[in-house]
């Protein structure tokens, strides 16, 4: 008896190494975490815990609509709240020890990166973001990194801590002052000793308005060549929202990032194809409410070649899991119908991630990777596609947290012609928000 269930042990075991071989097996969606392997050279998926988390692979997204458990405080008062959905990260009374809290969170192995937001200074001086975050504690200037703000002087500027020491590096004015209360989108980018800093009024300037510049810090210490990232205000009270990292950085100011133009009237840079298509400027978001097949939506404004794309897509129906909403990239030749433009598509049904490409009216699908849980009717997702050379990568996570799901795919030998990045529902009204493109 004894040898029999032996046999059948080792029967078992050469039965699901076989699987492993084969790529048959995966462990279940359903566990703490896991990886997927899919069938076709280039192809992977994978799915973690990442709220609250605060080490681990880019890219990074906090939303704050579930709380900043994965954030480290340094004097200050700090609280999240939501409104119209959105959540906000505050820092309400300044420290009565030190004149500029801040609050830390990410990955000290992090090296080459962009963190982006928005900003807003509620009162006093400067509020921004802080790259390459390193021994943190608590007190002015007491950690290592870069430092980029706005300021109540109406400028961008750019500075550097060592550990309880402060240089100024860079500043540049910003036309039309910098007013209280109201949101800017800042973008920080570091690739070895060069920083580029970018700003622009939230969800108002499309193409336009964006300001920055390049600074490189010649004969950068290996202590500013890695770090986490963090919100910082300086002699005043801050808020910040929809913080994204993603891998990669440029060392230019061109092309400049872009973020989404929702929160104003003109709308006149986004072509629609098909559906009906419309923006509603106080919740800031892009919606098409009917439920065509492949009805799309393209901003023409920019084309993009390397390139992060990161925002939120929301399902406004019940929906099956063949119906699905999410981003293009690198579009070209668009038109009405299912599948009619040439590109890369990222984007989420009710049970899956999605990634594949679009050619001439025909969609081949790269990778389609089980969520870790069903995405319900009117739950925000939000999704990071980056494209860099033939690869697309593309994440999703609820953004109230949660466990999130990456897809990857190399195209081997594609079309590396830079395109427009735009919006698709496939036969269901989805809605859109925080939308931006970073260069990479």
């Amino acid at each position: 008896m004894t040898g029999t269930i032996g046999r059948r042990r080792l029967l078992v075991v050469a039965l699901l190494l076989a699987a492993l071989v084969a790529g048959l097996w995966t462990a279940s969606p359903t566990s703490g975490a896991f990886t997927a392997a899919v069938r076709g050279t280039g192809n992977t998926a994978t799915t973690a815990a990442s709220f609250p988390r605060t080490s681990g692979p880019l890219p990074y997204r906090s939303g704050f609509a579930g709380g900043a458990t994965d954030w480290t405080t340094y004097d200050g008062c700090w609280a999240t709240t939501t409104a119209e959905g959105f959540g906000y990260y505050t820092e309400k009374c300044g420290s009565p020890t030190a004149a500029a809290p801040k609050a830390v969170t990410g990955d000290a192995a992090w090296t080459d990166y962009t963190v982006q937001a928005d900003v807003k200074l509620d009162g006093g001086k400067q509020v921004g973001l802080l790259a390459r975050v390193s021994d943190p504690s608590p007190g002015l200037d007491q950690h290592n990194g870069y430092w980029a703000y706005v300021s109540s002087a109406g400028k961008l500027e750019l500075g550097k801590m060592t550990k309880g020491s402060y240089r100024f590096l860079q500043t540049m004015d910003v036309p039309g002052g910098i007013a209280l209360n109201t949101w800017y989108h800042l973008v920080v980018q570091v690739t070895g000793c060069t920083v580029t800093v970018s700003q622009s009024t939230a969800g108002a300037n499309g193409d336009t308005g964006v300001r920055g510049f390049t600074y490189v810090d010649t004969g950068c210490s290996p202590t500013h060549l890695q770090g986490k990232v963090g919100l910082r205000d300086f002699e005043g009270t801050g808020a910040w929202r929809f913080v994204t990292v993603t891998a990669g950085a440029t060392a230019s100011t061109e092309p400049r990032p872009w973020n989404t133009p929702w929160k104003v009237a003109d709308m006149s840079a986004f072509m629609p194809y098909g559906g009906a298509w419309s923006n509603d400027q106080a919740k800031e978001t892009y919606s098409n409410t009917q439920s065509g097949k492949g009805d799309k939506s393209v901003e023409t404004s920019r084309t993009w070649g390397n390139a992060s794309v990161t925002g939120e897509v929301r399902f406004d129906t019940a929906t099956s899991a063949d119906l699905d909403a999410g981003y293009n990239v690198r579009v070209r030749n668009p038109g009405t119908g299912t599948d009619q433009l040439d590109g890369y598509y990222g984007g989420v049904s009710r049970t899956s991630l999605i990634l594949g490409k679009h050619v001439g009216g025909t969609w081949r699908e790269f990778v389609r990777t089980p969520l870790p849980a069903a995405v319900p009717q009117g739950q925000w997702q939000h999704l990071t596609v980056e494209m860099v050379g033939c690869t697309i990568t593309v994440t999703a996570q609820a953004s109230s947290g949660g466990p999130r799901t990456t897809a990857s795919h190399t195209d081997t030998g594609c079309d590396t012609t830079p395109g427009n990045v735009g919006v698709r529902t496939l036969g269901i009204p989805a809605s859109f928000r925080s939308m931006a493109v970073t260069p990479r």
